[in-house]
């Protein structure tokens, strides 16, 4: 995934020396995060706030998230294609309410579980493959949209020292994705011909849980690689002791 990573860089700007956090992020002390309330409130209030440019953290703007190239591989039951996308934008981040964040200093462990309610992606598409054993091609814009779904993200830190600080860098990510609906429109599926579109979307809307469950690791893979490329990128620049108070 390291096309993500490096294109991501868009959304950033070089900050090479140390930065605190801006005077309206909330900080949490580290005897009350074993309380299970200060933190679940910083971390949402965080994300909310990154709609807009942070120039102390070199943040450009994250709402929307712009990916430009993304692949996910195909499925075993429904989607038998590989699925690219290009100018993917991924938006709702301002409306995230985080329901648990606990972490724990002595494991190095972080683990959200935070809810957008309307988590929206908006790309061009290109696909060439089959979908319940019919043969889907086409390529245009579209959208989807996880209604109310429930982000569980677990990070492992590690530790280092850098100009007599000490800051924390991701070492690995997990995400589960578990949304209760999912909405999509893909234009221009079998290069305009609207019958056999509404035919095939349709159907796969009848079973959109199920269809995305089929390619689900895939966009839980590349979507934790780009949320740990985020929050990696505000730890590089924020010492310990200041995202703790």
């Amino acid at each position: 995934m390291k096309y993500i990573l490096t294109i991501l860089s868009a959304s950033f700007i070089t900050v090479s020396f140390s930065a605190k956090l801006p005077p309206g992020f909330k900080k949490c002390n580290l005897k009350q995060i074993s309380s299970q309330m200060c933190l679940p409130q910083a971390i949402e209030s965080a994300i909310k706030q990154m709609d807009r440019p942070i120039k102390k953290l070199g943040i450009v703007n994250l709402e929307p998230l712009e990916i430009p190239f993304l692949i996910v591989d195909a499925g075993s039951q429904f989607i038998h294609t590989q699925q690219a996308f290009k100018n993917m934008k991924l938006s709702g981040f301002n409306e995230t309410s985080c329901t648990k964040a606990e972490f724990n200093y002595n494991t190095k462990t972080l683990n959200l579980e935070c809810v957008v309610p309307r988590f929206r992606l908006e790309f061009n598409y290109v696909v060439d493959g089959k979908f319940l054993m019919m043969s889907v091609y086409g390529n245009g814009t579209g959208w989807a949209v996880f209604l109310d779904n429930q982000f569980e993200l677990n990070f492992q830190f590690g530790e280092y020292e850098k100009q007599g600080k000490k800051y924390f860098n991701i070492v690995h990510q997990q995400l589960q994705m578990r949304p209760k609906d999912i909405a999509f429109q893909l234009d221009n599926l079998f290069d305009g011909d609207e019958e056999m579109s509404n035919r095939v979307q349709n159907a796969a809307r009848e079973n959109a849980l199920e269809v995305f469950d089929d390619v689900k690791p895939g966009y839980e893979q590349a979507f934790g690689k780009v949320f740990a490329y985020v929050f990696g990128e505000i730890l590089e620049k924020v010492p310990i002791y200041d995202i703790f108070s």
